[in-house]
């Protein structure tokens, strides 16, 4: 067992929560081994980034503990992470970054929605010129030439009504989104070395829809470190989890440290605290015993950034010199 800086950070990944993480990273670290603990639905890819990379930054590497929803920008910094830990209801999503919608208050695109239409336009557009220019040759008996002619106009003059409405601006703004969270997935896998040689692509355009479940078993297709919290470890994420499932909405992270010592290597074992985070009345502190096997239990609700309501109860403090909330 050995002191861990525990970071807990619950609500959309935002430049606030990133101020908030650099505030405790600049009280200095208590330990050399550092576990981010993080519940979000997603949000701000630099603000991820720059999450990451801060604490890359003051310690050799760090852990990532997901006890529910790590979605999106969350998925982001868990690459820059050196092993994962998941939960039989953790969930990470794909790295398709949102943009938002054209005239909308609200609401976001997939980075990845029109450049799949244009692909999938582009499939269709040749596979109804060859059915246009097999039947005009050999069903009606018209040369190739008269027959490309005529199918050429057939196809044009069914695709260009919906080609037309594309934007080029539009589209070069979803594919420089892409290569936003391709670049800084890069950036941050390289210093984790945790991610396959396939993982990052597959990540940023091989899944089907923005809110697909990555669960622990998926997560070993794309990472080669993941492994299942078991003993204290896994009722830390329970009561984690417990605490966080209000907040996990809000705009407005909160963020806070706790300093335990942990055996992340092999079987955790029950903590000893080393600092003035000790586990109190409300604090973050084991209530329930972990879920056992390895079937994934089937969320009910999906986490969305942009949609989220007043911010409940905030992730209960341990220290108020490690605290950092954003709820007056």
């Amino acid at each position: 067992m050995k002191p861990v800086d525990i970071y807990v950070y619950a609500g959309a990944i935002s430049v606030d929560g990133y101020e908030k993480v650099c505030e405790l990273l600049r009280e200095g670290k208590k330990a050399d081994a550092a576990l981010l603990v993080l519940a979000t639905p997603g949000g701000d890819p630099h603000a991820g980034f720059r999450i990451a990379r801060a604490i890359q930054h003051v310690y050799e590497g760090f852990d990532l503990l997901v006890p529910r929803y790590c979605k999106s920008a969350g998925t982001l910094v868990a690459l820059g992470a050196k092993t994962l830990f998941l939960d039989d209801m953790s969930e990470l999503g794909p790295l398709d970054i949102q943009v938002k919608k054209n005239d909308e208050v609200v609401g976001r695109n997939s980075g990845l929605d029109i450049i799949q239409a244009v692909n999938y336009l582009q499939n269709q557009t040749l596979i109804a010129f060859q059915a246009y220019l097999v039947g005009l040759t050999q069903d009606v008996g018209l040369s190739t030439k008269v027959a490309s002619d005529i199918s050429s106009r057939l196809t044009t003059g069914l695709f260009e009504p919906i080609t037309a409405q594309i934007d080029p601006v539009r589209l070069a703004e979803m594919q420089r989104a892409t290569e936003v969270a391709y670049e800084y997935g890069s950036r941050l896998a390289e210093h984790g070395k945790n991610v396959r040689s396939d993982g990052l692509q597959k990540l940023v355009n091989g899944y089907p829809s923005h809110g697909f479940v990555i669960d622990r078993k998926e997560a070993k297709t794309l990472f080669l470190h993941v492994k299942k919290p078991i003993g204290f470890l896994a009722e830390f994420s329970q009561a984690v989890r417990d605490s966080t499932e209000n907040h996990i909405n809000a705009r407005q992270p909160a963020v806070q440290r706790l300093t335990l010592s942990l055996d992340l290597e092999g079987d955790a074992h029950e903590p000893q605290t080393t600092s003035d985070a000790s586990p109190g009345p409300g604090s973050i502190a084991p209530s329930e015993p972990a879920v056992d096997g390895d079937s994934q239990a089937t969320p009910s609700d999906q986490p969305h950034a942009e949609q989220s309501g007043e911010p409940a109860a905030t992730p209960p403090p341990t220290s108020a010199t490690d605290q950092h909330q954003s709820i007056p």
